[in-house]
């Protein structure tokens, strides 16, 4: 029996999925740990270390081994690095930088194995949509990935049967998925095909003649809610009805009858019900037998105390590779398929080029006013953040003038009034600008010599701190000196590590942290304090998506990874962190509103679009936990 489940397993790690929750509910929930015995005392602390322990799993190569028995001890393969890329993803660590010790990354490991990248997803459309899932979940794309359009590589395995080149649901849920997670349509037929698979009670089989499966039927409720079919829909009532009716006394599920209670069925089925929107976690709810249990509590009594988490086949609990990259999406609350800052920017800059005003090519700073010079030197900014060039076709009017043109044009009126800040911000955007242009040389000024004017005998470049903030970043963009007064001032205008406001409080933080200055005593636990129940940052729930920005740029100056489990908030069952806010935040046509307006705003879809396309390094926070952690 414990032969024929292995073999099982090893056919399911070619579709192993996880992802974000939708966050439903603002209400700042303690963390839940899995009571007398849980070697963590919070769940973000048990989803960190996960992570850590998978990375120990990684080969010199920068990939991973399906069911890795430990790092270098057999060869790398593209589904085992999908694997840890989605589980480590969806602790909210970075799986494109590399690991401390570790030259190479995951991704890097896919580059450099362009053939059998590309093999994989030829192979069929499970593992195409395996790969897009796990692309997109470490923000690549995945249209351009390795020179080729993995998209068109998996809609290529379409039938007109609806089915993926497959025959089982679960791949089929892999593929359905993989659309859903670049923003694809998922066709009706491949929906009508998965539908027609389900049984009388309410299951999916895993297409290897274990009928009634938690696993495929956790996969395919993800797949059909990724596609948009309602939760109301008789398919998805009937499949909630088969997961409770199978759940065991001790709140888990396992593979087969019999077999005992699976951390790795266990988790599948704790996304689908966040993608259904159950309570997975209360006691007392309707997932909680007799009140005491919970699927998530059950789950959390699986892992070790290194963070791996553990098996039992009938000889003993070990710990296994394949079960904590299974179990890690679950832990974080998160469904397939992850959320994509990639995917966010990809949307964000197709609005933005709908925002460009055709007579002057610029943009408008807030939504409603007309275009000028700070919101053109902002959509340059986050154009060249998200690897974009502001002076090619795509940001070009039919006039023929483009980005960049524009912003010359609308500095000079930009600059009759205000400060430094101004200038900054006019500096920002002409870093970001590329060449020919330079600060010296801009709209017929000297941009350095405009901003020395502005500098008083006390240091401060503005009136205000956000403007002296932005004022230096503009001088760090074009990598010209700023003066020593100016930066005595910005260290001595804090209270206890507190410039005032969310935004002040970032921008001095990113201006500190490009100086190579620490930051003051007190700013990180300002932050901490501050940090609100969605895991952004503002002056009221919702967290505005700018100040979230600009206080998570703040973060990552100094080193700091603010989609790491240190700075997440635990809503509803999930681990939330600020990119997630944010993106949860994105409208419809791909743009953010300001919160007072409910159009499309330049500002705040320019500021998280810049904060989104930010790659932050691998830093062990331990030492943290104690601020962050509450």
């Amino acid at each position: 029996m414990w032969r024929k489940k292995s073999v099982v397993f090893a056919a399911l790690a070619a579709g192993l999925l996880l992802a974000l929750g939708v966050v439903a509910g603002l209400q700042r929930q303690t963390a839940v740990a899995a009571g007398p015995g849980y070697p963590f005392r919070d769940h973000r602390d048990g989803v960190d270390s996960a992570a850590h322990w998978v990375m120990s799993h990684q080969n010199d190569d920068g990939g991973f081994t399906s069911f890795s028995a430990g790092a270098n001890v057999k060869a790398s393969d593209v589904n085992g690095t999908l694997d840890a890329m989605l589980a480590v993803a969806a602790t909210g660590h970075n799986p494109a930088a590399p690991y401390p010790g570790q030259s190479e990354t995951a991704v890097s490991y896919l580059h450099t194995n362009p053939q059998a990248v590309a093999d994989y997803a030829a192979a069929n459309g499970g593992q195409a949509g395996k790969l897009l899932l796990g692309l997109t979940a470490v923000n690549q794309n995945p249209r351009t990935f390795n020179g080729h359009n993995f998209v068109i590589s998996l809609t290529q395995h379409l039938s007109t049967t609806g089915q993926f080149g497959v025959n089982d649901a679960f791949n089929q849920s892999l593929a359905m998925l993989g659309l859903t997670a670049v923003h694809q349509p998922v066709p009706p037929a491949a929906v009508s095909w998965l539908t027609s698979q389900q049984a009388s009670d309410g299951s999916w089989d895993d297409g290897f003649g274990t009928l009634s499966n938690p696993d495929a039927t956790a996969m395919a409720v993800m797949a059909l809610v990724g596609s948009g079919v309602p939760v109301t829909t008789t398919a998805l009532v009937n499949a909630r009805v088969f997961l409770h009716t199978v759940q065991l006394p001790s709140g888990g599920w396992e593979y087969n009858p019999g077999w005992g209670e699976s951390p790795n069925t266990t988790a599948l089925v704790i996304q689908a019900l966040a993608a259904l929107g159950e309570d997975f976690y209360n006691i007392g709810g309707d997932w909680s037998p007799d009140g005491t249990e919970t699927p998530l509590v059950a789950l959390y009594r699986w892992q070790n105390s290194n963070g791996a988490y553990q098996v039992d086949y009938g000889q003993g609990r070990f710990d296994d590779f394949f079960a904590t990259v299974q179990a890690l999406p679950a832990a974080n609350g998160r469904f397939f398929p992850l959320a994509s800052r990639a995917e966010a920017v990809r949307l964000a800059l197709g609005c933005l080029a709908t925002l460009q005003d055709p007579a002057s090519g610029g943009w408008a700073q807030f939504a409603g006013l007309p275009a000028n010079a700070a919101g053109t030197a902002q959509v340059i900014e986050a154009i060249a953040a998200a690897g974009g060039d502001p002076q090619s076709a795509a940001w070009t009017t039919i006039s023929g003038t483009n980005a960049v043109a524009a912003l010359e044009t609308l500095t000079p009126n930009y600059l009759a009034a205000g400060r430094g800040g101004r200038v900054g911000i006019v500096l920002q955007g002409v870093a970001a600008a590329g060449t020919p242009y330079t600060a010296t040389s801009f709209a017929d000024m000297d941009l350095l010599l405009q901003m020395s004017g502005h500098l008083s005998s006390t240091g401060d470049y503005d009136d205000t701190i956000a403007g002296q903030g932005e004022a230096m970043l503009g001088l760090l963009a074009v990598r010209a000196a700023v003066d020593e007064t100016a930066v005595s001032f910005l260290q001595h205008a804090h209270t206890n590590g507190d410039w005032g406001d969310p935004d002040s409080n970032g921008l001095a933080l990113s201006v500190l942290g490009r100086l190579g200055l620490p930051a003051p005593v007190g700013a990180m636990a300002v932050l901490s304090a501050t940090q609100q129940a969605d895991a952004g940052w503002g002056f009221g729930l919702p967290s505005s998506p700018s100040s979230s920005a600009e206080v998570a740029q703040g973060l990552v100056a100094h080193g700091h990874n603010p989609f790491a489990p240190a700075w997440a908030e635990v809503v509803g069952g999930r681990i939330v962190n600020v990119g997630d806010t944010i993106i949860g935040q994105q409208g419809s046509d791909g743009c953010w509103p300001n919160l007072s307006d409910p159009g499309a705003d330049p500002s705040a879809t320019t500021d998280a679009i810049i904060l989104l396309a930010q790659n932050p390094g691998w830093v062990v926070y331990h030492t943290y936990l104690p601020i962050v952690m509450r």
